[in-house]
């Protein structure tokens, strides 16, 4: 286990990935609904309940 939090560890990860959209001429408005819009996908979303190898 590490000793720096979730937030000190993603944080500067973040202020990065959106200083390099915007210098590819997307704005911060679009560039944070975008990654809100990305996390609320199935991709980032907690395991369902079906076991391993059966279908939902």
């Amino acid at each position: 286990m590490t000793t720096i939090s979730a937030e000190a560890f993603l944080q500067p990860r973040l202020k990065a990935l959106v200083a390099e959209a915007q210098e590819a001429g997307y704005s911060q408005d679009v560039i944070i609904a975008l990654l809100i819009n990305l996390l609320d996908t199935d991709i980032f979303s907690a395991p369902s309940d079906t076991r391993k190898g059966e279908q939902a």
